[in-house]
């Protein structure tokens, strides 16, 4: 039963899905204030790995765990935080681990 508790574990932990996401971040008017409050309104939030802003392509590029976070919820957080107008760019691109590539070379779906 203890074997079958950590395999359940394992597997979980390896198949946790990270994606990233593209949100296009409208109305900023100034290069440093404004990127740092896109970036401070997720800083501390759950699940929201790393937040990178492209103030030239009015980008925020966001690294999140799905199973803790959705695309939209961001964009809520973002949009309550800020006085920009927050839009999902594209779809998110889940990030392949290294475990989930290990253990893919052995378990071909």
């Amino acid at each position: 039963m203890k074997k079958c508790i950590l395999l359940l574990l394992i597997t979980a932990f390896v198949f946790a899905g990270e994606k990233t996401t593209n949100f296009k971040v409208k109305g900023m008017s100034c290069k440093f204030g404004c990127p740092t409050k896109v970036k401070t309104a997720l800083d501390g939030v759950d699940g929201v790995k790393l937040c990178d802003i492209n103030f030239e392509t009015s980008t925020a590029t966001v690294t999140y765990n799905d199973e803790e976070i959705m695309g939209t919820d961001i964009v809520k957080i973002l949009s309550e935080k800020t006085d920009f107008e927050i839009l999902i760019e594209n779809e998110p691109k889940e990030e392949t681990s290294s475990f989930k590539k290990f253990f893919s070379k052995f378990f071909k779906s």
